[in-house]
């Protein structure tokens, strides 16, 4: 998408750096592209332009005259508050005026963003809470959407940070309810619905919901089995030994936390799978290498 620009303001912002063309086009494009995007006030990525806009501290909004722009920053920014990078999500927020935003979606989707960074980048939880509530109450365009069961969410754990735990649990609910209904829809990516359930099974768990926690995971398996998936099976299985090993039932527990390893291994999630290689279960790592010790040189069969 070749989206029209306001060349000058990157040049103006360019020359205030003390920058040449080469000099800013490196590591992100050509110096040719940088003299395009100055002086015919086209960019045909927005990846060069989000780069571009990060070197020379400008906001994307006051850049870019396209209004779905938004579309493709956003899904950067989504993308890190997806993996709890709220840091990255930040800086790349910085760069958007909210309100240069003309759609009740977009809007909503900023202030879902913005409560997650109040609560873990600024501690702030009532800013955190107006955000979540903001784009609840303000900017939510449909009745049930993935925002939504976010939003809840957030309040949840908002809620959970201040110590009322009802509350968190009521916002958690409702968000499980609200994801369900996005789910059997069926007009959202079940990648990004299967990390919000991460979330959300991960919450009650830390309330010690195990029995709310369990039925989840066992649902997001089956669905993730049926359509051929092994996406975060590895996190699912170990959050399973999480409520398992609460509820007493430790062979059980145990053993999914290996299944949890080796499934981490094959999807190259080496950090949960060291964690529980060396941390969590290295005592039975140990004994099986103790026992393999005994038989060395023995034969061994298997029938």
């Amino acid at each position: 998408m070749t989206m029209v620009i306001t060349g000058a303001l990157i040049k103006k912002a360019r020359k205030d750096k003390g920058m040449s063309q080469v000099q800013l086009a490196e590591g992100i494009c050509t110096q040719a592209t940088i003299s395009s995007i100055e002086n015919q006030n086209t960019c045909s990525s927005v990846d060069i332009l989000v780069n571009l806009c990060q070197k020379l501290d400008l906001k994307i909004t006051d850049v870019a005259k396209n209004t779905r722009y938004g579309d493709k920053v956003f899904s950067y920014i989504e993308d890190d508050m997806r993996n709890h990078l709220y840091a990255d999500a930040n800086r790349q927020i910085g760069r958007i005026d909210c309100k240069k935003l003309n759609t009740r979606y977009m809007l909503g989707k900023y202030h879902c963003y913005r409560g997650f960074i109040e609560l873990y980048i600024n501690d702030d939880i009532d800013e955190a809470i107006f955000n979540f509530n903001l784009q609840l109450t303000q900017y939510s365009a449909d009745e049930f959407t993935f925002y939504q069961a976010w939003s809840n969410l957030g309040i949840g754990l908002a809620y959970q940070k201040l110590g009322k735990l009802d509350r968190a649990e009521g916002f958690i609910d409702s968000s499980a309810k609200i994801l369900a209904k996005v789910k059997k829809a069926g007009k959202h990516d079940m990648i990004v619905i299967v990390d919000l359930y991460v979330d959300i099974i991960a919450a009650y768990a830390e309330l010690g919901k195990y029995d709310r926690a369990l039925p989840l995971i066992h649902e997001i398996l089956h669905e993730l089995t049926e359509q051929d998936l092994i996406y975060k099976v590895d996190v699912l299985a170990e959050l399973e030994s999480k409520c398992l090993y609460a509820k007493g039932q430790v062979v059980q527990a145990t053993m999914k936390q290996f299944a949890a390893m080796f499934i981490a291994e094959l999807r190259g999630n080496t950090e949960l799978a060291e964690k529980i290689l060396k941390r969590n279960q290295s005592h039975i790592v140990e004994m099986v290498k103790n026992e393999l010790a005994k038989s060395e040189g023995h034969p061994t069969f298997v029938k």
